[in-house]
């Protein structure tokens, strides 16, 4: 039974795990960065959080360093192109004479980012530069440099790579979920036939045979032999 914050809650109750985190406040001016935020932000920000912290207690930190790598060249990637993206429409604005600052939104809105680890942080990085590039899209948009055909494809096009971020994190952890589930599953046969023996050797009832001889070394190496080794089909599909 636990006391907290004045409350009686029972163990069994525990469901969830109190995670630490910063609040970092987001001003996102337009629709499509806010809708990017809704649908992404929370979705990448569990799925880093189990990559970052649980995973590495069921994998070895080579390959969670693995899936770290992957994820961070996919932020890498996307920073670095919207950056050069906001750079060429800049050039576009200014050979064109448009004022920037001349656009304005119905609806800014200040989101609350719950940063739980870093990368959490460079991803609420990215959807507030990409707000940026909207900002520049748009007072195309609006000053006719941009059919509307192109303006919805630019669109739907970044919104989608953003948003694809956060699903390719949540499918990686969620695989290497259930690949850690396997292996469990497969351990365990092998973890019941050690103890089993063990129990009969405790009590009497079979002694292992070395070479013509009775002993117990015998019996750890073979379950040792039959054991897969630590890690070595978790995470077997990421190479």
């Amino acid at each position: 039974m636990i006391r907290h914050s004045g409350e009686v809650i029972m163990a069994s109750d525990r469901s969830t795990k109190s995670r630490p985190y910063v609040v970092q406040s987001l001003k996102l001016q337009s629709f499509h960065a806010q809708q990017v935020f809704r649908r992404g932000f929370d979705l990448y920000t569990d799925a880093i959080y189990s990559l970052s912290v649980v995973l590495r207690a069921v994998g070895t930190e080579d390959q969670v360093r693995a899936m770290e790598e992957l994820i961070d060249d996919r932020l890498n990637r996307a920073q670095n192109d919207i950056r050069n993206e906001i750079a060429r429409l800049e050039k576009v604005v200014e050979d064109n004479g448009i004022t920037l600052d001349r656009v304005n939104y119905s609806e800014p809105l200040v989101v609350e980012a719950k940063i739980s680890s870093h990368r959490s942080a460079r991803y609420a990085g990215i959807l507030h530069e990409f707000d940026g590039l909207i900002a520049k899209l748009d007072a195309l948009w609006l000053s006719g440099m941009i059919p509307d055909n192109e303006y919805s494809r630019i669109l739907y096009e970044w919104k989608r790579r953003i948003l694809k971020i956060a699903s390719s994190a949540r499918g990686t952890v969620r695989q290497a979920m259930i690949d850690s589930r396997k292996q469990a599953q497969q351990e365990s046969p092998n973890q019941n036939m050690q103890n089993k023996t063990a129990g009969q050797i405790l009590s009497g009832g079979t002694e292992p045979i070395i070479n013509g001889e009775s002993g117990i070394d015998e019996i750890s190496m073979g379950n040792a032999g039959e054991m897969p080794e630590s890690g070595s089909k978790l995470f077997g599909w990421l190479r």
